[in-house]
């Protein structure tokens, strides 16, 4: 999918989420452009989750407006376009083995199954990922759920990447595999929230919710 060189990766504008009396984002505003990679910071509770699923597209806004390349949060082309992990991910198949996961995930976004091979054994070899992908994942630990949440939102190379507390499971060793990854995409996008100043230093910019 081509995409307009001088259109922001992500733009948010004046968005609000509320549920039923409770105010969590407020006239919230973004502009994400290539490379450009963002933290969310602040309290439990203050939207860092929301915005993302927001951007997302599996979580409706109250108000306002978010484009992912100039197409609607939500839109088939927006989602094609955007790499998500969240937090505590479940969205798997417990009985298959990760790499029989990554493979059916890589084709859901239209890959073919040599292109899909290809990169699963690409991302396997970045994220030093050989034992997860081997086991089934209801026998892997969250750690292990999690690094396999992160390898499918690395699939097919996405414009913009949403990633709720990536390294929140994982040890030393798999968070720097983890950030050197990120860090070779350099044309991506790349909006996280996490609570660990490490990972905030990684990032260009922050953005604050909450008090």
């Amino acid at each position: 999918m081509s995409l307009d060189p001088c259109e922001p990766l992500l733009r948010v504008e004046d968005l609000s989420r509320n549920f039923g009396v409770h105010q969590v984002l407020v006239n919230v505003d973004l502009v994400l452009g290539r490379g450009d990679r963002v933290a969310i910071c602040g309290p439990n509770g203050a939207g860092k989750t929301t915005i993302l699923r927001c951007i997302a597209g599996t979580l409706a806004p109250t108000n306002g407006r978010i484009d992912v390349c100039g197409y609607p949060a939500g839109s088939i082309q927006s989602r094609r376009l955007t790499g998500i992990s969240f937090s505590q991910e479940r969205s798997f198949y417990l009985r298959l083995s990760g790499r029989d996961n990554l493979l059916f995930f890589a084709q859901l976004r239209g890959l073919k199954r040599r292109q899909a091979i290809e990169q699963v054994r690409a991302i396997e070899q970045e994220l030093e990922l050989q034992e997860i992908l081997r086991q089934r994942v209801d026998r892997c630990s969250t750690g292990m759920v999690q690094q396999l949440a992160l390898a499918r939102a690395l699939l097919d190379s996405p414009a913009l990447l949403l990633l709720d507390e990536p390294t929140r499971s994982l040890d030393d060793h798999a968070t720097a595999r983890l950030w050197a990854a990120l860090e070779s995409r350099s044309t991506s996008g790349l909006l996280i929230s996490t609570h660990r100043a490490d990972d905030v230093a990684r990032c260009h910019r922050q953005i604050h919710l909450g008090s």
